[in-house]
């Protein structure tokens, strides 16, 4: 089957694991792709048991897959027009979930979002995953209730070097007839090289936020017209990118974010402000996969 036609999500038998097979379940209905349920092994390694190591692996395995049971029970109530398939990965989640990138259109994760160290586990699958994954990647945060009118949020430089991370945003908010929010942060522009200024010559700040204006709009025109049912607005802010997005993001039902180049951003680290996002949001994010060949 085309990668195109898959939606994958990962679970580990928690409840942020099923409000994650939620999520993807309503991603696939109106794409009519398949979803696929997928487990990967996390088998301990203790220094003493008093049990013999295959007895060990065989509990986690039929762990596993009564989580399994129970995910796909769901997704086939919920939806039982989908094509839901389910199956144990004898690998940790990790790489079984880069496997699984492989041969998919996005690929869905959960997030627990407990405490700092959640975060530190989250940083060790879903961070490694939205790295990583050979498709974008849904990582499902937050549990406060959504409102009708809640936007999908995207962040954008306008450099032209965000084409793909505008068309999943766009889509998304089409497929969810929600509106769109385009967010933009400026604070780490070098003034004297974003006004085109000589040296010794400031721009002011209401002169960078009108070129910032300029360059948001200029990008957007083309998907404005490919687009013209969705509600677009703009979120043009001097602050810091990731902070900006949420920010933005607190009455949002979905961040949309790129995953490499500068996330979106102009002046960020490969991968920080998506990492952060991942991490921090009060909702889901999406981290789009830019595509590196032809």
């Amino acid at each position: 089957m085309s990668r195109n036609l898959v939606v994958t999500v990962g679970i580990d038998g928690s409840e942020s694991a099923l409000a994650a097979v939620d999520w993807a379940v309503e991603y696939a209905r109106p794409r009519g792709t398949s979803l696929r349920i997928v487990t990967g092994l996390e088998v301990p390694v203790p220094a003493y048991t008093p049990y013999p190591l295959p007895d060990v692996h065989e509990a986690v395995e039929a762990d596993a897959r009564r989580s399994l049971h129970t995910a796909l029970t769901r997704a086939q109530q919920v939806a039982p027009e989908l094509d839901v398939s389910a199956s144990v990965v004898a690998q940790r989640p990790v790489p079984a979930l880069l496997e699984a990138s492989r041969h998919s259109a996005l690929l869905v994760v959960g997030c627990r979002g407990l405490n700092d160290v959640a975060n530190v586990l989250l940083g060790s699958v879903s961070a490694a995953v939205a790295t990583h994954a050979a498709c974008s990647v849904a990582v499902v945060r937050g549990t406060r209730p959504v409102a009708p009118d809640a936007p999908v949020v995207v962040g954008v430089d306008g450099s032209g070097g965000e084409d793909t991370t505008l068309a999943a945003a766009f889509e998304e908010a089409s497929v969810r007839k929600a509106p769109l929010v385009v967010a933009h942060a400026w604070s780490d522009v070098s003034l004297v090289a974003a006004a085109g200024a000589v040296v010794g010559t400031w721009p002011t700040w209401d002169r960078l936020r009108q070129e910032a204006t300029n360059t948001v709009e200029a990008t957007l025109e083309v998907w404005r017209a490919k687009h013209p049912s969705v509600r677009v607005g703009t979120h043009i802010v001097r602050d810091r990118p990731a902070a900006a997005l949420l920010d933005v993001g607190r009455t949002a039902q979905l961040v949309v974010v790129g995953s490499h180049g500068r996330g979106g951003f102009a002046g960020m680290a490969l991968g920080s402000v998506a990492r952060r996002l991942v991490h921090h949001a009060d909702c889901p994010v999406l981290v789009v996969r830019h595509s590196v060949t032809a």
